[in-house]
């Protein structure tokens, strides 16, 4: 027979971090209808309830950064992604070259791992906040290893959903992100995560971990919230768990998004890709993520063929037709790469 007694291989831990999660479950989906029915929410949180201990300069750079909606881009960066000629100095230059993006410089907060991270960060941009919580590993390294990264990960929810908790929505995008348009004609403040994912494919249909586009949205209000506190939850509970993007975080619990009763928009990646998936249209990409590099060199390498090809192709004048325009990167990372 080809069934198996799968019952016969229950231990008594799994019996209990089973019955753990599903009680945390109940209690968030209990304390989110409490909240929606009439309890108590305020977004006027006040920074010394918040676990941070860095909530009181996150608070003052918010307000300078803040739109008058409330939002704010993000960014994390450390000591090898803030230095000179580096990923920072490239991030800040796609704003500036990009269309419509130059003014959302002023809405840009980046959060540093380091002192360090943090004055190169104040020489290049005025909104820049030091994060005191993170280890001198995530801090300085220049390549970060799977577990580190699945650390990093988990600091940044933490980070983001300090930021909701303070009422204010974000657009969360990795310093390797060359803004080449604006995205925010396709962020919907009526749904409350906006995120590219490639929802049809294999990969995330099957649970697997798909190439993260690095940028997202988030609405500040009930939903976002718990479902950041169930996220964290979860990493407590599945420290080892292998889902490391937003995109397939939605997709394997979108049953419990359904059951809070929030909205998702899926964007294409055919707008927003990266150097995992280099099959982009010059007209009509917005962002390009400078995932699947090997080394930070190869990264700064072809993320600078990017922004040189940008500047080519809007160069072009409208009469000349521009057809069809060569993209030199990705020339030293690849889909091979993993998905840093």
């Amino acid at each position: 027979m080809r069934e198996s007694n799968a019952l016969g291989h229950i231990t008594p831990t799994y019996v209990a971090v089973v019955a753990i999660s599903f009680l945390i479950t109940v209690c968030i989906l209990v304390n989110y209808s409490f909240k929606s029915t009439g309890g108590i929410y305020d977004q006027t949180w006040n920074p010394n309830s918040l676990s941070n201990p860095d909530s009181k300069e996150l608070v003052q750079v918010l307000r300078k950064a803040s739109m008058e909606s409330r939002i704010v881009i993000m960014t994390i960066v450390n000591e090898k992604w803030a230095s000179p000629n580096s990923v920072l100095d490239l991030f800040l230059e796609s704003f500036k070259i990009g269309k419509g993006t130059k003014r959302l410089l002023d809405h840009l907060v980046v959060a540093t791992l380091s002192s360090q991270a943090f004055q190169f960060c104040k020489s290049v941009h005025p909104h820049c906040f030091q994060l005191t919580t993170f280890s001198p590993k995530l801090a300085k390294d220049k390549q970060l290893g799977v577990e580190d990264y699945r650390m990093l990960i988990r600091k940044r929810n933490d980070l983001l959903l300090e930021v909701l908790q303070l009422g204010y929505s974000l657009v969360f995008t990795e310093a390797d992100v060359m803004w080449l348009r604006s995205p925010f004609e396709d962020i919907h403040g009526t749904k409350e995560i906006t995120i590219p994912c490639d929802i049809d494919s294999d990969d995330a249909q099957g649970g697997s971990n798909t190439p993260d586009s690095g940028l997202f949205y988030v609405k500040s209000n009930e939903f976002s919230i718990e479902i950041f506190r169930y996220w964290k939850v979860e990493g407590v509970l599945y420290p080892n768990s292998h889902v490391d993007t937003l995109c397939n975080e939605v997709m394997i619990n979108q049953e419990f998004i359904g059951m809070l009763g929030g909205g998702i928009t899926f964007l294409s990646t055919d707008y927003y890709g990266g150097f995992c998936q280099p099959s982009y249209n010059l007209s009509e990409v917005y962002t390009i993520h400078g995932n699947c590099c090997d080394s930070i060199e190869s990264k700064v390498y072809d993320l600078r063929l990017v922004l040189d090809d940008w500047r080519k192709f809007n160069a072009l004048s409208s009469s000349d037709g521009l057809g069809f325009f060569p993209w030199r990167a990705p020339s030293k990372c690849n889909h091979k790469s993993l998905f840093i």
